[in-house]
């Protein structure tokens, strides 16, 4: 993805990692392929369904099992930077989206709400993903140069 405009555009990967599901650090599902997959990963991006259409009653519960699954597979998966954005913002159940913020906020997460219908949010969305993935590449670089200092004495 590439966010920004000319010259100062910047640019970098996302991988879609579909719905982990309940066990999925055991094995279940296509979680243990997604898992390791997620290790590699600068920051995690959770879209968390807030229409009624999903079926599903309660988005909140739902990233807390992702989180779980994240903290069973271990190598820190649930230490990484995240972001949690309510996803189908144009036909939210305004009582999900709420709960959803809510809890972001309690979790100090920054939280988005978008549309992909109506593009409500993904622009916002995206430029806060290159934000801190820029951010993070900075760090790791501070981190690689001061470790290449004192290894060099």
């Amino acid at each position: 993805m590439t966010v920004g405009d000319a010259p100062y555009e910047e640019s970098f990967i996302v991988a879609d990692i579909p719905g982990l599901i309940e066990g999925a650090h055991l094995g279940a599902g296509l979680g243990m392929q997604f898992l390791r997959h997620i290790e590699r990963t600068r920051i995690l991006v959770h879209l968390v369904d807030v229409s009624d259409g999903s079926g599903r009653p309660d988005p909140v519960e739902d990233f807390k099992v992702i989180l779980e699954e994240l903290r069973n597979f271990g190598h820190g998966l649930d230490e990484k930077p995240m972001i949690v954005v309510a996803s189908k913002a144009d036909v939210a159940n305004p009582a999900k989206l709420k709960k959803l913020e809510t809890m972001a906020k309690r979790k100090k997460l920054p939280f988005y709400a978008i549309s992909a219908v109506t593009g409500l949010g993904v622009d916002k969305l995206k430029y806060a993903i290159g934000d801190r993935v820029r951010e993070l590449r900075k760090q790791s670089a501070a981190v690689e140069l001061k470790e290449a200092e004192q290894a060099a004495g």
